[in-house]
Parts: C-alpha cells; sequence; structure tokens
C-alpha cells in the first residue's frame, strides 16, 4: 500500500486529533511473523491483564489477571468484574521442555493482602534479575465486598514462586514476597495513594533502582458503563529500597509530575524504553507513551509522550502542529517489541493487535469508525489482528505503518478471530540463541539479529501471550454491527514472535 494522505478521525473532536499521520507502505529490511505454537501437551491458562515474569532458568511466572474476556456494560460492577474470574493461582510454564505448573494462593502461607496484591489486574510492574516489582492493580476483596485499586508495591522472587508452585519447596521461603504501602497523594485535589494505579505502566528509571511509574487510574468500587477512576495524569518518581535478606522493602518518593489533563489523561497504553544515540555516540534510553484511551472519556489519544527516567518529566508536542506524529493505528495496550538499529539510529516499535480507531477495510484501504455516525458500535473502536509498527527515525521523525498481523484463525463457526487486547510479551530467555539480545527491556539489537541471521533465515525473539480473544463482525457494509464483538474470551493462545531478515 501506497504511503497515503493524512488520515480522518472524528471530525467532532472525540479523538485527540481530527486526523492521524500517513499510513506508510512496510519497507524495512526485515518481516515480522507470528506463528501459533500447535499441539500443545501442557495445560495453560485463559489470562488477559495479567503479569508475567521469567525465572533465572527461562521459565514463565504468570501472576494475577482476569480469566475471561472484555467486562460487561451492565449497571452491577460484580457482573461485569465476576470475582469468580479473578485469577488466584501461579502458573509456571516451560517453553523449552513444554511443562506447566499452578497452584492456588490460598495454599501459599501468604497473608490475605499479600495474596490480594497478586490477584490483581492490570497491575504495573518491571522485572530486574528474577525479581519482579509490581505495583498496584484493580482487585475485588472478599473480605470487604468491595472493588479498589491496591495501594501495595510488591517485590517478587521469582525462582522462589516458581520452585512453590513445581511443589519442589513445601512453602514459600520466608522473604520470597514483600510488600509496602503508597503514601497518601493528592491529584488534582481529590485523594489517592502513591501506588493505587491501575491501567498504567512503569518503566526502570536511569539511576540503580529508580522506579517510574507512568499515567493509568486510581478506581474505586464496582465498574459501570460511564464510570471513571481518578486519573493520576502524572509521573511517580521514586527509588526502591529492596533488602530480601533482611526482610525489607521500602521506598523514596523523588518528585510527581504536574497533572496535565490536556496531555496526559491516559490509560490501557503501551509505553515502551526508546533507545536513541547521544553526541558522544552513547546509548541513552526514555520512555515513550505511545497512544492510549480515553480521550475526553471516549476517544483516542493520538499524540505519543516522552518520559525522561530519570527526572520522570513528561513532555508532548503540541497537538495542534502539522508536522507533529499523530498515531492512528493500535492504541490500546497490547504485547509490543521495540527493535533498534545503532547503524541507523532508529526504533521500531511494534504492537501486536489489539484495538484501534483505523483497521484496514476489505480492499486494503484504511477505514475508521465513526462513533458520532454510530452511536451504538460497541465498543466504539473494533479488536483488530494488525501489527503496528511505529517508528523513530535518526532525525526525530515518525512513520507508522502495518507490518502484517496474527494468523487467521477462526472458532468453530468459522468466524474470524482477532487477538492482542491486553496480552504480554515475553522475551526469549537470555543465552538461548545468540543472535538474540535486548539492549534494554523489550528491545532487541536488530543490527546484531541481521549480521548474525543469514537472509531468509527466521529467528525467534519472544512470545506473545494470552490476552483478549474476540470474534468481531467485520461487516463493512452494515455500520450498526463493524466494530461490535459477538463475543470475547481470555485467550489461552502463544504465539512466536519471528523476525526474518530480507
Amino acid at each position: 500500500m501506497a504511503e497515503t494522505a493524512d488520515l480522518p478521525l472524528s471530525a467532532t473532536g472525540a479523538d485527540q486529533t481530527a486526523t492521524a499521520s500517513p499510513l506508510s507502505s512496510w519497507s524495512e529490511p526485515w518481516t515480522v511473523e507470528l506463528k501459533q505454537l500447535q499441539q500443545r501437551q501442557a495445560s495453560f491458562p485463559t489470562l488477559q491483564s495479567f503479569s508475567a515474569g521469567q525465572t533465572s532458568s527461562g521459565e514463565w511466572v504468570l501472576i494475577g489477571g482476569r480469566t475471561n474476556g472484555l467486562h460487561n456494560f451492565t449497571p452491577d460492577g460484580k457482573a461485569n468484574f465476576p470475582p469468580s474470574h479473578q485469577n488466584e493461582r501461579i502458573w509456571v510454564y516451560d517453553p523449552v521442555k513444554e511443562r506447566s505448573w499452578s497452584r492456588p494462593l490460598a495454599k501459599s502461607g501468604l497473608g490475605s493482602g499479600k495474596q490480594l496484591s497478586l490477584s490483581t489486574t492490570n497491575a504495573q510492574q518491571f522485572q530486574q534479575g528474577d525479581v519482579l516489582f509490581r505495583v498496584g492493580g484493580y482487585v475485588y476483596d472478599d473480605a470487604t465486598q468491595s472493588f479498589s485499586t491496591r495501594n501495595r508495591l510488591s517485590a517478587i522472587q521469582l525462582d522462589d514462586l516458581a520452585a512453590w508452585v513445581k511443589q519442589q519447596t513445601r512453602r514459600l521461603p520466608k522473604h520470597s514476597v514483600l510488600s509496602v504501602a503508597g503514601e497518601a497523594l493528592q491529584v488534582n485535589g481529590q485523594n489517592t495513594h502513591l501506588f493505587a494505579v491501575t491501567g498504567g505502566e512503569m518503566l526502570e528509571g536511569e539511576n540503580k533502582n529508580q522506579a517510574q511509574l507512568i499515567f493509568g487510574q486510581d478506581f474505586s468500587g464496582g465498574y459501570t458503563p460511564g464510570s471513571n477512576g481518578l486519573y493520576t495524569e502524572q509521573v511517580r518518581n521514586f527509588d526502591i529500597r529492596y533488602k530480601p535478606e533482611q526482610g525489607k522493602l521500602s521506598y523514596r518518593l523523588n518528585s510527581v509530575s504536574r497533572p496535565d489533563e490536556a496531555k496526559y489523561h491516559r490509560r490501557d497504553l503501551n509505553i515502551v524504553n526508546q533507545l536513541k544515540q547521544t553526541a558522544d555516540g552513547e546509548l541513552s534510553r526514555h520512555g515513550e507513551a505511545l497512544g492510549g484511551v480515553f480521550y475526553d472519556g471516549e476517544g483516542v489519544w493520538t499524540v505519543p509522550v516522552q518520559i525522561d527516567l530519570l527526572t520522570g518529566q513528561p513532555t508532548m508536542a503540541s497537538a495542534d502542529n502539522p508536522a507533529t506524529f499523530r498515531q492512528g493505528i493500535n492504541q490500546y495496550t497490547a504485547a509490543n517489541l521495540g527493535l533498534y538499529s545503532r547503524g541507523e539510529d532508529s526504533q521500531t516499535s511494534l504492537i501486536f493487535g489489539g484495538i484501534s480507531a483505523i483497521t484496514l477495510d476489505p480492499s486494503g484501504q484504511p477505514y475508521y469508525v465513526n462513533r458520532e455516525n454510530n452511536p451504538d458500535l460497541a465498543p466504539s473502536y473494533p479488536f483488530t489482528s494488525q501489527i503496528a509498527a511505529i517508528k523513530r527515525n535518526a532525525d526525530n521523525s515518525w512513520t507508522q505503518s502495518l507490518a502484517g498481523s496474527f494468523p487467521s484463525l477462526t472458532n468453530a463457526a468459522g468466524e474470524p478471530l482477532t487477538y492482542g487486547a491486553s496480552s504480554a510479551f515475553i522475551p526469549l530467555a537470555p543465552g538461548q540463541d545468540r543472535r538474540v539480545r535486548y539492549l534494554a527491556d523489550g528491545v532487541v539489537d536488530l543490527d546484531r539479529l541481521q549480521r548474525r541471521t543469514r537472509a531468509g533465515e527466521s529467528v525467534l525473539v519472544g512470545y506473545v501471550v494470552g490476552g483478549i480473544e474476540s470474534q468481531v463482525a467485520n461487516d463493512f457494509n452494515d455500520l450498526s454491527t463493524y466494530g461490535s464483538s459477538n463475543y470475547t474470551v481470555a485467550s489461552g493462545e502463544i504465539f512466536k514472535v519471528m523476525i526474518t531478515p530480507n
């Protein structure tokens, strides 16, 4: 497909900008393909909006999330987020030996508070060594019969947790899971707490033991249509003080950025590590928030936000400048992967499916579902299996293109399925393939991979796991049905991410 002109979005202001930047043809010297992992023998959960980490031996550890699909839209909060679908088990999966194990948290010996912290959905996390640091998330508490956003930072020793799940140990070693509450804060005059965040992201900071908790919301009570949480609209910059041998976990708050509803009122988005060469040729790293929902309560955000990982300061280019890049595809949170080229000083961020303002019609032309003209669409933007490629070039300009899609899978009735929303990307374990090196969390060294791989040979770099599986009515002749979902479930699929140099 040739490069388009600016793409129309909502003319009524439902989205951050009225247009999106042009959609370019795919022209990279490599391709990406997702391959369904078939004929699996081991049990595997159906999960979405969960946390994933890796043990030192490369096993996956899956924590929290939900076992059903998209939430309902009834007036009953418990019906919309049934507590029975809250994942209260820890799963361990070995992708090499194709084995799996699981155990309920109720048998872990952890206190009820720690069990609750490991059962949340849409939490924020990053991994250092074999420790997963996990913050917040939305959860139902049987003891109080209520929903809330959990105000806790947890430090989880994944090797210990996996050994317990596999029943190599009778009980979790002491201090395997530590937890600390966050202090009280105010955002726009409303009370909240430091770690009470769901639907945001957390990245490692520039300094040792530093963390940046980015955007998201504090949602209290059961979800019903039209209800909203308190959006943080800010980056919370803090240091983690972790001494597991002493059983101590604490933090020091460094700063919180100023809330700004016009720029940072975002949740359920993709926030990635972005690499860039400095003037002396060294690699620097910052955060990049791509897209997100919900602009003005119903639309999509299109202009990326850069986050300084030392100061925690977010900045956004002017949305009124016609030269500013405006993302039109794959705004919702999904598994994502960055590929950085030092030779080009460019990075391509792949977003694997999800929900998108712009999809392609049957003829391959960009298509936008305008909610203003079709108020009955649910959701207002369709699920999609397309793979978005958002590229930062050496001159700091941006382009967007479609790099492919998930495999064409159907349900028992032969209806097409989409994947990706609220899924997780799990990288190839370190040392498993010497061609694959991660320069930062979620960012592959593209030059090394191309240099060490024969043209036309595919290389496994990681996996897209879980998320929401949806059967969507893509009827472009009937806009009352296009974008609506006949059903959604939590996916138990695993897709291998293959990169092939041309």
